[in-house]
Order: structure tokens, then C-alpha cells, then sequence
């Protein structure tokens, strides 16, 4: 019997060489396939029932098994390629793909592609999941979802009304010694010999046509603080202030084309040093007009004043309303600095953020308005944040989505479900998805695919190991049946 047990343990190690042999070789096989993770074999000992020797029972191996077969997740290298839809992950994680019957599955594999409809896929066409992104925050909202790019049109956007960056910003400074303009400023019919200082930049209604907007800068002329005879309180005066004043081609506002119209403004102030203390709204209260009591003749108007305005308090800047023949009139916030408060030493303001008034040459060091016409899709980028960005014919870049990751507490018990996919088993723990980069997750990298991490030289050693053991397993086999064989022929 004891002869019969050794044909058995030997038969079993020559079984299960073979299966190791075979994950051996499919190791081998994909040293070339992406995103592949080399199998590894655990072996056991399979025991027999007790077996008496010496003082007591004891238990014989009865030869061996296979414990399991796990995929190393080691990191593998990366090859750069010239494809825009190629990813790879650095770090943990895996791709997030789902197929058209709703079962989803994880891959390492980012050699993706579009099918017929545009949306981006796996080889075999599976949908790769992303999440969508919220245009002002810039983070990942909603749940993962296919996503269509290929035939993504930007719709166009408006120049906004100053909130989360939005609208008009401008950098630049006003000379300290610029002169008093005399002529009255009209805000219907704006001439060049009516302000100091002007700069331009193309701003966008509601349908991304193209306006361009000019703002001028008039310097006031300085007024020493007065004593209102009425009531004895002194009326400040005015120094270190300007007007600034939004206008229009005429021919923009329904109007009369070539004509600059303004159609709102504000006005900056200064501390002695040119730095800027505030930056307020203001609006044009018509002036003049109605019958002299006397005469009885028409006091003929004259064009509108600008006053004070207090600034929007959600935006904290101006706002001036245009009126491009929409539907209801747009809103655009114009950013010329945060201000500053000297007397306040807590203020981390500084007052040169956005226009100065130094005794130098006015000019514009930046000026900068959101907003786009629409355009159709030429390309796309994806950043190491996995946020897949659409490069646009109207010259803006707009993110279409984040790919999501998943990762596992204990990846190794991962099924593998061929095509370079995992499936979800409970001894893998919870499925955990986010974003890359965050949380404990990798970063993705553009246009590189991560390699095999099988190492040759190491397989080819076990190679040499599998073949050794299942030669002598063989023999062992080959010896037990000379064995049984001598055994039957001593009773002849």
C-alpha cells in the first residue's frame, strides 16, 4: 500500500509541474501585452490519513497541490507612444471600464480607442468610465458614466459677470502726471480728447459673437476739502481719483455705428504712494434740462454724469450692463484690483494686483476676459490628474471628463476575466472609486502604456525549477511502478 501512496504522490507532482508549467508559460507568453501582471503559483502539501510510526500517529504527505495562483501587481515600466488616448497609471489603481450589458470590470491596460459613436473605449469595447467636471471648481461631480468625445461641440460662453474669475481683468498703470482733461465727458459720443488713457479687449455675448470693449481712464481734477455752509461739516475733496468708463462701437448697442458709446464705469482711488485703495461701480444720472423760472426758457440737458455705485457684494467687483440685443441685457464684472486698506494692519491687500498710479508712462501690463465662441473638437490632452481636456477649433481648451479609478484592499484575489480584465471577488475587499492623485490613488500619464512587469530572466529560472521537479516526480513515478512490479514477481 505504502508503494501504491508514493505512485500517488509522485502522479500529483507530476500534474500539478504541468499547471505551473502552463502559468509559467502564459507568463512568458504576454511579456509583450499591456498591462499585464505576471501569475504566481502557491504550492501545498496534500496529506493522507494518519499513519502510524513510532510512538503514534502521524500524517504523511500524500504529495502536492496548487494553493493558488495570484498575479503580482508590481509596478510595470512605460513606453511612450504618440497616441492622445493611450494612459497608464503610476501608482494604485485601475481603469474603470463597463460593458453594454452593464457589468463592470478593471484593467491596467490604457490602450483605449473610440467606437462608432465617438466614446472612448477598450479595444474590445468596453466604455471607460469617467466622471463629469464642474466648470468653475474644476472638480469631479456626479457618478461614472460613458463618455462621447469624438463629435463634442463646445457651445459658446459669454464673458461673465465677475464671479469665480470671471469677466474683465486688468493689470496696468496710470501716470501720476497725466493732465486734466478739460472737455466735458459724454458718455453718448466718447472722443479720444476726453480721457487720459484707454486699452482694449474682445469680450462675448450669449450667441460668442466677438465685441470689443474699451476702457477708457480720465483722470479728476483735484478739489480741497470744502465747509458745507449749511451745516458746518466739511465735505471731503477729491485727490488721487480717476474715472474709468466702459464703451462700445455704437454699432454693438443698436445705435449708430462707429460712434463709441459707454455704457457704465466707476471710478479708482489712490493713496498718496499709487497704490489702490478701491475700485467702485458707478452709474449715469442725466443732468440739466426742465424751464428756467425766470425766462421761461428750456435749459437744454447736457450729457449724463457718472455717480458712485456700491460694487456687486457676491462678486466684490464693479459691473457694467450691456445691452447686445439679446434677450436680457449681460452682466460683466470688470477686475481692476482687490484694493488695500493702509490704516488696517491685518490687510493682506496690497493695491497692486490691478492698476497703479505711479509718475510713469500709462500702459497695460495684462488684460484678460472670459468667455468663447463655439467650436468643434481638433484634439484632446490628459493630465496627470486624469482629467481629459478637449482642444477646441475657437482656440479654448474645455475638460470633457476624469477618468475613474478603482482600487482594492487586496488586489491579488482579483479573477481574471481575459482581455486584460479583472472582475470583483469578495476576497478582493470593498471596491473603492476616486480620482487620480487623490486619496491614495495614482496619477495617470498621457500618451504611455505600462508594459508587462513579467521578468524573463526570473521565468526562465522557474522554468528550469518546474522542469527539475516534474522530471523527478516522473522518476519517482517510473521507480514506484518498478517497485509494485518487483513486488507481484516474488510469488512466481
Amino acid at each position: 500500500m505504502a508503494l501504491l501512496g508514493s505512485l500517488g504522490a509522485a502522479s500529483s507532482g507530476v500534474t500539478t509541474m504541468g499547471k505551473a508549467m502552463t502559468v509559467i508559460g502564459s507568463n512568458i507568453a504576454n511579456v509583450n501585452t499591456v498591462g499585464y501582471k505576471t501569475s504566481r503559483v502557491s504550492f501545498e502539501d496534500v496529506l493522507s490519513s494518519n499513519f502510524s510510526q513510532g510512538v503514534g500517529p502521524t500524517k504523511l504527505s500524500q504529495g502536492v497541490g496548487i494553493a493558488s495562483v495570484n498575479a503580482n501587481f508590481a509596478q510595470g515600466s512605460f513606453e511612450q507612444t504618440e497616441k492622445q488616448t493611450d494612459m497608464a497609471i503610476n501608482g494604485t489603481g485601475f481603469f474603470t471600464v463597463r460593458d453594454k450589458f452593464g457589468g463592470e470590470f478593471y484593467t491596467r491596460a490604457g490602450n483605449f480607442t473610440f467606437d462608432e459613436d465617438g466614446v472612448l473605449t477598450t479595444d474590445r469595447g468596453l466604455f471607460v468610465l469617467t466622471r463629469d467636471i464642474d466648470q468653475q471648481t474644476g472638480e469631479a461631480v456626479g457618478f461614472p458614466h460613458k463618455l462621447k468625445v469624438l463629435g463634442t461641440v463646445d457651445p459658446p460662453q459669454r464673458t461673465g459677470d465677475g464671479s469665480f474669475g470671471s469677466g474683465i481683468q486688468v493689470v496696468a498703470n496710470l501716470d501720476a502726471n497725466s493732465p486734466i482733461r478739460e472737455i466735458p465727458f459724454d458718455p453718448t459720443n466718447v472722443r479720444t480728447n476726453m480721457y487720459n488713457f484707454s486699452t482694449s479687449v474682445t469680450v462675448f455675448d450669449d450667441l460668442g459673437d466677438e465685441h470689443t470693449a474699451t476702457i477708457v481712464f480720465r483722470r479728476r481734477p483735484e478739489v480741497p476739502p470744502q465747509t458745507d455752509p449749511t451745516t458746518g461739516q466739511t465735505i471731503p475733496g477729491i485727490k488721487n481719483q480717476w474715472e474709468w468708463y466702459m464703451t462700445f462701437d455704437g454699432g454693438d448697442l443698436g445705435q449708430r455705428p462707429g460712434q463709441l458709446v459707454a455704457v457704465g464705469g466707476g471710478f479708482l482711488q489712490y493713496d498718496d504712494d499709487g497704490r489702490l485703495l478701491q475700485a467702485t461701480g458707478g452709474q449715469f444720472v442725466a443732468q440739466g434740462g426742465g424751464v428756467d423760472p425766470v425766462t421761461g426758457q428750456a435749459i437744454p440737458a447736457g450729457p449724463p454724469i457718472l455717480q458712485p455705485a456700491p460694487v456687486n457684494p457676491e462678486t466684490g467687483l464693479p459691473q457694467v450692463v450691456v445691452d447686445f440685443g439679446g434677450d436680457t441685457p449681460q452682466v460683466i464684472g470688470v477686475n481692476l484690483g482687490l484694493g488695500s486698506n493702509p490704516e488696517d494692519p491685518t490687510d493682506e491687500r496690497t493695491g497692486l494686483d490691478g492698476v497703479t498710479q505711479f509718475a510713469s508712462v500709462s500702459k497695460v501690463l495684462d488684460i484678460a476676459a472670459d468667455g468663447h465662441p463655439s467650436g468643434t473638437l481638433e484634439d484632446i490632452a490628459v493630465g496627470s490628474d486624469g482629467i481629459i481636456t478637449g482642444v477646441f477649433d475657437s482656440g479654448h481648451n474645455r475638460p470633457l471628463g476624469m477618468v475613474t479609478l478603482t482600487r482594492f484592499d487586496n488586489p491579488e484575489k482579483l479573477i481574471k476575466a481575459g482581455d486584460n480584465l479583472f472582475e470583483r471577488s469578495l476576497l478582493a475587499g470593498k471596491a473603492v472609486q476616486g480620482s487620480p492623485g487623490v486619496g491614495g490613488f495614482g496619477t495617470t500619464r498621457a500618451q504611455a502604456l505600462e508594459q508587462s512587469n513579467v521578468d524573463l530572466a526570473q521565468e526562465f529560472v522557474k522554468m528550469v525549477e518546474t522542469q527539475r521537479a516534474f522530471q523527478a516526480n516522473a522518476k519517482t513515478v517510473t521507480v514506484s511502478d518498478e517497485m509494485v512490479d518487483a513486488m507481484v514477481n516474488m510469488k512466481r
